[in-house]
């Protein structure tokens, strides 16, 4: 398979044969120049005098379509593609199927494969019995299918991974959720410990409090006994002072 693509590639790449009959002197020692240089594969040399011999003379389609042939071995694409357009807007160019097999051609280093089909078949229309236009025409659309089944691989595969990251992002956003649940319970936790240890510490406090008062109301109490106990005891002094002396005050 790999044999034959190949094969079909080299075809493709083959382009049709540079045309040489042309008129004026100048312009004819000039597109031998071009076409010698071709043949040397000197494609710079080559496309420098079919440039100069189609600015000169624009109007000479077979100048533009040898122009393009050097501009495509030189990997200037676009500029080959204006000029297989310059050589097919004459009506009266007698080799459009080349011209139109070429243009496919162009369009296929490009993998423009869509196009190179309608190009490969209208050089088909212009000349049914191009052989090269046909082959070319059925590896485009072997390529055009391939390319379509790639695209649809890598759509799939991009929805699939959409749908992974997808997932993975719903599954980040309910861990971070169910995250923030549990430090904002560890939080009320936390706040409900520390509220807990505040009221255990002003219980403490207070009944510290309330023993120190009960103990001052104590101390108080017993200082206040041993006072009267004194009084009583300094009184019983001064009567019995009195009964020994009989003196009263």
């Amino acid at each position: 398979m790999k044999v034959k693509l190949l094969i079909l590639l080299i075809l493709l790449l083959s382009f049709c044969t540079l045309f040489s009959d042309v008129v004026n002197y100048d312009k004819v020692i000039r597109n031998l120049k071009g076409i010698k240089s071709y043949e040397k594969e000197e494609f710079e040399n080559s496309e420098d005098n079919f440039k100069r011999n189609a600015i000169k003379y624009p109007k000479d389609s077979r100048l533009h379509f040898n122009q393009a042939n050097a501009q495509v071995k030189n990997g200037m694409l676009e500029e080959a593609e204006q000029n297989y357009k310059l050589a097919l807007n004459n009506e009266n160019f007698d080799d459009r199927s080349k011209a139109l097999q070429n243009l496919g051609n162009v369009k296929f280093l490009q993998k423009d494969y869509k196009n190179a089909i309608k190009n490969y078949r209208d050089a088909l229309v212009e000349n049914p019995q191009n052989l090269d236009a046909r082959y070319n025409y059925e590896l485009a659309a072997r390529m055009l299918q391939r390319q379509q089944e790639q695209k649809q691989q890598q759509k799939q595969s991009k929805d699939e991974n959409d749908d992974k990251n997808e997932e993975k992002k719903k599954q980040e956003q309910q861990q971070q959720k169910q995250e923030k649940q549990d430090d904002e319970q560890k939080d009320k936790q936390q706040k409900q410990e520390e509220q807990k240890q505040d009221e255990k510490q002003k219980s403490q406090e207070q009944k510290l409090k309330e023993q120190k008062k009960e103990d001052a109301e104590k101390m108080l109490k017993a200082l206040l006994q041993k006072e009267k106990e004194e009084m009583k005891k300094e009184k019983e002094k001064m009567n019995v002072d009195r009964t020994k002396t009989g003196k009263y005050w």
